[in-house]
């Protein structure tokens, strides 16, 4: 069979995302799997929403379809065990008919090591790593979960993440350790982290000194009340240009600097949130006991408490820039890359 009919067969096979994929061949399955061949069959989770096997060989054929390198494969399996953990909420995630999907951070050695971009259009295109990683985990989603438009992910709108949504931060210019550093694990380890995640919304606060007009400005673009940060007041997540970190960092700002500011001023007026967002009374759902009780002018807090704003540091040397990446259900979740 031809290359073109091969991949033509995998569309009518509804392997695909839309784009054409890599066919997974015996060969290049097997080429993928290296010391795991003899564990083809072993089942790393069940993979909701359909609950899946996500053995090693399924993976490793998603991530040949994906485009990925035989070198990416730990870091698709790390993915998919964070994915499928409890805490994660993969079900809620999938099925939703709000759009979100899964925003995956490498933090770690293996990030360098198989190249990954944390610099310029860290979040955009251009990178095989990058891409080819996170539509991995996209297709294993469809492909083993069933997670497919139309059937078991009615996503209203869904946003171009659900092809790929994966970066590294930008080590060699943030001036503060990874995320994974800063959650206990040892700068040597490497890791994944899966959060649940709307598309980035850039803001731009260009060529000032004060950190207090960039932190003020994205804490003012973050106090919307139709996301569903302000309806559930979950973690917020933002990735921040080197350029933002360092005006912070001169100023004598730490992370946790930044995520106090953010965490009292990033609010609404109680009566800019009643009625709104999905607490209108058209979509029947009833506001909850912190909203209902609250007075006219009380101000609601997008997070309840500072460390529920994750912030991670990456994209190109220049340019005034964080991307505020709202989510929806519990919190994000950091699983180890098995590099051995």
């Amino acid at each position: 069979m031809q290359l073109t009919e091969t991949i033509e067969s995998c569309y009518e096979r509804g392997w695909t995302d839309g784009l054409p994929v890599v066919p997974p061949t015996r060969g290049l399955v097997d080429k993928f799997l290296g010391d795991l061949i003899d564990r083809r069959d072993e089942v790393v989770c069940a993979l909701p929403p359909a609950g899946g096997a996500a053995t090693f060989e399924k993976i490793a054929a998603n991530a040949v379809m994906a485009g990925c390198r035989p070198e990416y494969l730990p870091v698709v399996i790390a993915a998919v065990a964070a994915a499928a953990d409890p805490g994660f909420h993969l079900y809620d995630v999938l099925t939703t008919v709000h759009s979100m999907c899964p925003l995956l951070l490498v933090s770690g050695p293996v990030a360098r090591e198989i190249g990954m971009n944390g610099g310029v259009n860290t979040l955009g295109q251009g990178n095989r790593a990058n891409a080819t990683i996170g539509r991995a985990l996209s297709l294993c989603f469809q492909n083993i979960g069933e997670a497919r438009p139309g059937g078991m992910d009615p996503a209203t709108i869904g946003h171009p993440g659900k092809y790929s949504y994966c970066y590294t931060e930008n080590v060699e210019l943030s001036p503060w350790p990874e995320l994974h550093v800063e959650r206990g694990y040892a700068a040597k380890n490497s890791t994944v982290t899966l959060y649940a995640a709307d598309a980035p919304l850039c803001v731009a606060e260009m060529g000032t000194p004060k950190p207090e007009h960039i932190l003020g400005t994205i804490a003012a673009s973050a106090s919307l009340p139709g996301t569903y940060n302000m309806a559930f007041r979950g973690e917020l997540w933002l990735v921040m240009s080197p350029e933002h970190a360092s005006v912070l960092d001169r100023a004598g700002w730490s992370k946790r600097d930044a995520q106090q500011f953010l965490f009292e001023k990033a609010r609404l007026r109680a009566d800019e949130v009643w009625d709104r967002g999905i607490y209108s009374l058209v979509d029947g759902v009833a506001a909850p006991a912190w909203l209902d009780g609250a007075s006219p002018d009380e101000m609601i807090g997008l997070v309840d408490k500072p460390e529920q704003v994750t912030l991670t540091v990456a994209g190109g040397e220049y340019g005034g820039y964080t991307a505020i990446v709202f989510g929806e259900i519990g919190g994000s979740v950091t699983r180890l890359v098995d590099t051995t």
